[in-house]
């Protein structure tokens, strides 16, 4: 993966607990991305869910009888390919194991799967590639922040609710030293350049688009001031829910595609055209 020689800059997505929407929130980035003119790469190294390809309207039905965690460099098959949806280049665990099948693999395995989804996958050029996490700070996540040489921005998803903001609290905290130290030691580049990990958030199911009359109410109660996140790092964008969107995507048809709910739309272009700005 090049850009001009450089490594293509990641956008890793993540969260302090599951169910804030961080899949959606990746899948729809990646396509604003991509809908910008720029070549963009989608992993999803969640890989005890990886629900990706079916957010993108892609299915594997047949089972698989073994996974490939390393191939020789330059054999036949020695790397993944990856598959275009909506004008984003997937690679996903999906892909390698039937849809009913599930990872029952420990943290190491995991790395090395993820490094190689990451390193041994055909991206050709890309300018940008987008990083799906799964939720908290385990073995994934560790080596994804781990990843030197290249820029990085972190995009924390919280809904509203103090839960969802305490536990992404925990993920800032746990990153944030983390990543100074790795950057630290491992480049020769000045501090200045390379010590802190970009880290921006956006606010997911910020409230609820009715879909009879199309105005905005509280779908959760907000985390207090001293709680949340966004004393610690800047707010993107607010993303709201909508019915009509959530069912299109269960049927493959991210909103980003179907255009069907200006407030997210909007939300996901603002956050994508961010990112550019941070990582330029």
């Amino acid at each position: 993966m090049s850009r001009s020689g450089q490594q293509v800059p990641v956008i890793a997505v993540a969260s302090g607990k599951g169910g804030v929407g961080k899949t959606t929130v990746a899948v729809n980035l990646a396509i604003a991305l991509s809908a910008q003119g720029l070549r963009t790469g989608l992993v999803d190294a969640d890989l005890y869910g990886p629900d990706v390809p079916r957010m993108m309207g892609l299915r594997r039905r047949t089972e698989a009888s073994y996974v490939t965690l390393f191939a020789k460099r330059g054999a036949p098959d020695s790397q993944l390919e990856t598959v275009t949806a909506h004008g984003v280049r997937l690679a996903s665990a999906a892909f390698l194991l039937g849809e009913n099948q599930g990872l029952g693999i420990h943290g190491g395995i995991a790395q090395l799967l993820v490094r190689r989804l990451i390193s041994d996958t055909d991206w050709g050029d890309l300018d940008y590639l987008v990083i799906d996490l799964p939720p908290g700070t385990a073995d994934i996540q560790q080596f994804v922040f781990a990843l030197t040489g290249r820029k990085m921005c972190v995009l924390v998803v919280a809904t509203p609710q103090v839960i969802a903001h305490q536990d992404a609290r925990r993920l800032i905290g746990h990153l944030r030293p983390r990543r100074n130290r790795l950057a630290k030691a491992d480049s020769p580049a000045p501090a200045t350049q390379t010590s802190a990990v970009d880290m921006a958030g956006v606010e997911n199911m910020s409230g609820q688009i009715c879909p009879a009359c199309g105005e905005r109410t509280a779908l959760f109660p907000s985390a207090p001031e001293q709680d949340s996140i966004w004393q610690l790092i800047p707010k993107l964008a607010d993303i709201p829910f909508s019915y009509q969107a959530a069912l299109a995507a269960d049927q493959g048809q991210p909103v980003m595609v179907t255009g069907a709910v200006p407030e997210q739309v909007s939300a996901y272009q603002l956050t994508a055209a961010e990112l550019q700005r941070r990582l330029s």
